[in-house]
């Protein structure tokens, strides 16, 4: 199912994704391993089922597991028939990374970022900004921001394995979402309307110890 077919502009975020991501945020966001634990497969299948059949299903009710949930998740954006990041934006992610200032290379990723279509822009920004509040959690879960994006970049970004340049820029692919997660307040400002936002901020400083991948 196409994305564009799950979404409206009044509801931006497909409701499968905001059940999953409010019940994993209320109830097992310190639950060690979280994304990187396999759900059970036909426990998440029947969790999509169920879902299809009433939107208005209650996920604490029905007992699902956090790793089911948070696995029916990702398999949401392994299902849709382009991945969320599109192909036509991949390679000029992968170049603005190569960028070696810091704040260069933020600020190319951001424009990238603006060319998004509406759609994927929306539901970007909430994934990213939930992984985000995942890894603030990570003396917990022991997920940080590269963890998480080594367990979300084939689901988000979905390279054509085929070619050579898909192969050798996977590395880039896994370090562009970590940096997304990690600067999240960066590229998605508090605060920002839905629309990609316009005005210049800054960069915060690194973290002592962190490195920009």
């Amino acid at each position: 199912v196409p994305l564009s077919s799950v979404v409206t502009p009044e509801k931006p975020i497909p409701v499968f994704i905001e059940r999953c991501i409010e019940y994993i945020e209320a109830t097992g966001l310190s639950t060690e391993g979280i994304y990187r634990v396999s759900g059970n497969k036909s426990e998440m299948e029947s969790l999509q089922r169920q879902f299809d059949q009433d939107h208005g299903l209650d996920l604490a009710e029905k007992d699902f597991t956090v790793n089911t949930v948070a696995g029916a998740m990702k398999s949401f954006f392994s299902e849709l028939p382009d991945p969320l990041v599109p192909y036509n934006m991949q390679l000029e992610l992968v170049e603005a990374h190569k960028i070696n200032d810091r704040e260069q290379k933020l600020h190319a990723l951001k424009e990238v970022l603006k060319k998004f279509p509406k759609e994927n822009y929306e539901v970007f920004k909430y994934v990213i900004n939930h992984l985000n509040r995942v890894s603030r959690q990570q003396r917990a879960n022991l997920m940080t921001s590269e963890n998480l994006s080594i367990c979300f970049w084939p689901t988000l970004m979905r390279p054509d394995f085929s070619s050579m340049d898909a192969l050798t820029a996977a590395r880039s692919y896994q370090g562009i979402i970590d940096l997304f997660i990690q600067q999240c307040p960066f590229f998605f400002p508090p605060g920002t309307p839905g629309t990609p936002p316009g005005s210049p901020a800054q960069p915060p400083p690194c973290p002592p110890g962190a490195t920009v991948p």
